[in-house]
């Protein structure tokens, strides 16, 4: 397996549990908290923040935004600032300069690489590995499989589709979008060891004649979390791939404004089996349709 990033984020994750003799989902990070004598409270906060981690000498808070509706978000914030409270170096950056209270805007948005190894933490500490996988095995694909998963591990359906995405062995993309522009897209391992494949990038527009295209064009379909299943092809979306068919799965998010994307399809063939298949389509060839092929430099 590929070593993934921020696995220091996972390993603290698994230390915690284990040293909780958690093994069970869903995992409650309100009583992590409480265990290490953290109380949570709601907040209220302004936008952009969905929850902080306050310090007064050695006794801690954890506050989540009141704006905040979704119980999987909110447990996703309080694991977040647990993130920062559990990993090594995140206390001295983040009460820096004397400061007592740090916000935070958890879930995946943030550039800067403190606040996601703090989400990636969070997402370790709800939704275990080994745990996830086991549920994973037993649940259909695509959407319907994220939607089980979130029920189960008690978190919000862009954390565990990125989850899904992030451990699965099966050709996965997640794609969080706004107004057609990505905000951000997690591929499954499968598909980043592709060196054939473009990665969908932050800021990059939704191709035109996709389903996500065509439901973000009407605000209406975010906001009262419509839904759409269509199929696409693996160029459409990676501008490379061939013409394999993909199931395109899209939710809007209600109020966060957000398009919650999930790709998915058959397994692909190894790169080296394509250019093996290549080479021999090209020794049948006859000589006369040898020579219209472009030379190799």
């Amino acid at each position: 397996m590929a070593r993934r990033d921020f696995w220091r984020a996972e390993a603290q994750a698994a230390e915690v549990l284990a040293g909780r003799k958690i093994s069970t989902l869903p995992v409650d990070p309100f009583a992590i908290a409480a265990g290490e004598g953290i109380g949570c409270e709601k907040l209220k906060s302004g936008t952009g923040v969905s929850g902080c981690l306050s310090s007064a000498g050695n006794t801690f808070g954890i506050f989540y935004s009141d704006s905040i509706t979704s119980e999987g978000f909110r447990r996703f914030t309080v694991a977040h600032e647990l993130g920062h409270y559990f990993l090594e170096g995140h206390y001295k950056h983040i009460f820096a300069d004397g400061n007592s209270r740090h916000e935070s805007d958890s879930g995946f948005s943030s550039d800067d690489p403190y606040e996601r190894e703090a989400d990636a933490f969070a997402a370790a500490l709800l939704m275990p590995e080994e745990l996830f996988n086991a549920a994973c095995a037993r649940v259909q694909q695509g959407l319907k499989a994220v939607e089980t998963l979130a029920d189960k591990c008690v978190t919000s359906l862009t954390a565990t589709a990125i989850r899904y995405a992030v451990l699965s062995e099966d050709p996965i993309t997640v794609v969080c979008s706004k107004d057609n522009r990505v905000q951000f897209a997690f591929m499954s391992d499968t598909l980043k060891q592709r060196r054939d494949l473009t990665w969908i990038k932050k800021n990059s527009g939704i191709p035109e004649g996709t389903a996500t295209f065509r439901f973000n064009r009407d605000p209406k379909n975010v906001a009262q979390g419509k839904r759409v299943s269509s199929s696409s092809s693996m160029d459409v979306w990676f501008d490379c791939g061939g013409n394999l068919q993909v199931i395109e799965e899209v939710v809007g998010l209600g109020n966060y404004g957000l398009t919650l994307t999930v790709l998915y399809g058959e397994s692909l063939p190894d790169s080296e089996e394509e250019e093996e298949s290549e080479e021999e389509n090209r020794e049948n060839m006859l000589p006369s349709d040898r020579w219209r092929l472009p030379r190799e430099d």
